[in-house]
């Protein structure tokens, strides 16, 4: 058994369980002959060893980075091509991963090692139609030959350190590029913008908070139009006091703490309400009546949930799930896009987005922390994978 340093990818088909739940053993070994019949041209073109296949799997070595890099992109066009005719049951999409580290090479030439733990636990995050890439693979390719975007750190099962991931830009054509543009942020690539050539820009953090603005009139308006309010803690005052009123008192200030209730009046009356009873005051100072046995009772509801909090996380939800954006953002021609992909967030990671919101509302921390994070993301953002780019 020897050990070599070699660029490792793996690929597998999207679905492959699901999709042949219904088909016979003829149709399913049909579909495993025409993946292998498109895909192991392209990986014997850039001198790709099959290693071994999987099922639908293949695990692949490349002695070339940039090789195993440009060969998933070429395998993705391929595939491109042949599903763009096809209905959905007959497509073939797949997920690339590609990693590069130390392997022993066993006497069948099968692989061993962390680098191929760490391709596997890469290619279950990939995205069909995609070709995904360690930071492993990322130092030691041409970078000018493989345009590619930085998705951030990874933490693997059973791989101790965060990993690095990367995904290569297919809006951009690959094998050559001007230089200085070998990692664009991902997540502003809109379809537009890609056809255009250019990546779009991101949002700016202050056109970003003045759309927050707008939303937060918006659900103002709301909660005033239909006189909405928070469902808060209840107090209970009960007493068995018998006997007449005190007199009438104009009230000008009310005071509630861990002592009780203490009620002032303009002349300097006072209300003291406490557990061990009440006492009533005239504006000289005089006690008027004290009386025990006054229980004040503190009560919270915890199954009631801030109705104001409650409608901002559901305006954000549904919004942006039905509409890519909310009204604020409409206005300031920003929109959500997934931070792995540039396309439109998945309907999970939005409404994982909007409840996040009203943590970072705090004191607005969450959003003030865009300014200083690199690819500009919010708290909420960063949780869930998202992005805000301008429309």
């Amino acid at each position: 058994m020897e050990t070599r340093n070699i660029a490792i990818m793996l690929t597998d088909i999207k679905g492959f369980t699901s999709k042949t739940a219904s088909f016979s053993r003829a149709q399913t070994q049909e579909l495993l002959s025409k993946h292998r019949e498109l895909v192991l041209p392209v990986i014997e073109k850039f001198h790709g060893r099959l290693v071994k296949t999987i099922g639908d799997a293949f695990l692949v070595a490349f002695n070339s980075p940039t090789d195993a890099v440009i060969c998933g992109v070429q395998i993705q066009d391929v595939l491109k091509a042949h599903n763009a005719d096809k209905p959905q049951q007959d497509k073939i999409e797949i997920r690339i991963a590609i990693n590069a580290g130390e392997v022993a090479v066993h006497d069948d030439g099968d692989i061993y090692g962390d680098a191929v733990n760490i391709t596997s636990r890469l290619e279950s995050i990939a995205e069909p139609g995609a070709v995904f890439f360690t930071e492993a693979v990322y130092l030691s390719m041409n970078k000018k030959e493989v345009p590619s975007s930085e998705i951030g750190y990874r933490q693997f099962k059973g791989i101790p350190e965060k990993i690095k991931v990367f995904r290569v830009l297919q809006e951009i054509p690959v094998g050559g590029q001007p230089p200085g543009e070998a990692a664009a942020p991902l997540a502003d690539a809109s379809p537009a913008a890609a056809a255009a050539g250019e990546p779009q820009r991101s949002a700016p953090f202050f056109r970003r908070l003045l759309s927050l603005l707008l939303d937060v009139v918006v659900v103002m308006i709301v909660l005033h139009t239909f006189n909405l309010s928070s469902c808060g803690p209840e107090a209970k005052i009960t007493s068995a006091e018998t006997g007449d009123n005190p007199p009438n008192i104009k009230i000008e200030n009310v005071n509630i703490n861990s002592g009780g209730v203490n009620i002032t009046g303009k002349n300097g009356e006072s209300i003291s309400i406490g557990k061990d009873g009440a006492v009533v005051k005239d504006g000289k100072g005089r006690t008027w009546r004290k009386k025990t046995g006054v229980k004040l009772e503190g009560k919270s509801d915890r199954s009631k949930v801030p109705f104001g909090m409650l409608l901002w996380a559901l305006y954000g939800g549904l919004l942006l799930w039905r509409f890519g954006a909310t009204p604020g953002m409409k206005i300031m021609n920003l929109k959500l896009a997934d931070f792995a992909t540039g396309g439109p967030a998945a309907a999970d990671k939005v409404f994982l987005r909007a409840f996040f919101s009203l943590v970072s509302l705090f004191m607005l921390l969450g959003y003030i922390w865009a300014l200083w994070e690199k690819d500009h993301r919010t708290w909420h953002d960063i949780i869930a994978g998202t992005k805000v780019v301008r429309s």
